[in-house]
């Protein structure tokens, strides 16, 4: 006979597999601050990547300002100009990051915990069909119904 409760759970827990829960058994390989650190790592390296390029855009936009006007210009003043405004964002950027990752970390955590509830109930199932000895099928993978008929 089939168990219904068995067969809801085992489908509760394979779409979470396959689903959303894809990220979360992969992201519970890592403790909090190791997820979250790795994670303004690749944010940092992606902002510098981003903010180089806007730079040089800039750069190229205003080339003819620029060499015209380099004999003129007071560089160290400009540079600095530029570290602040990337050390700015870099900060607004990363705090951000933060936040979005330890959210998602946290619903995470919570989603593999109903999971691992899943699991514990359909364990459960399977303890208490061995107990009863109510299994449809015999250790070698046959039906009962087709030991008894001899089939």
């Amino acid at each position: 006979m089939l168990n219904e409760d068995k067969i809801r759970l085992m489908t509760k827990a394979a779409s979470f597999e396959t689903g959303e829960g894809k990220e979360a058994l992969s992201m519970n390989r890592y403790f909090r601050g190791d997820y979250i650190s790795l994670q303004l790592i690749f944010a940092w390296l992606s902002f510098t990547v981003s903010f180089a390029l806007c730079v040089g855009l800039w750069g190229f936009y205003n080339m003819e300002y620029l060499l015209t006007n380099l004999h003129k210009m007071d560089l160290p003043a400009l540079g600095k100009r530029f570290a602040f405004l990337y050390l700015g964002l870099l900060g607004v950027f990363l705090l951000i990051h933060y936040v979005v990752y330890h959210l998602r970390y946290q619903k995470n955590k919570r989603n593999l915990a109903v999971y691992h509830q899943i699991l514990k109930r359909i364990a459960h199932i399977y303890q208490m069909e061995s107990k009863n000895g109510s299994s449809d099928f015999t250790s070698g993978g046959t039906r009962k119904d087709d030991n008894a008929t001899g089939i």
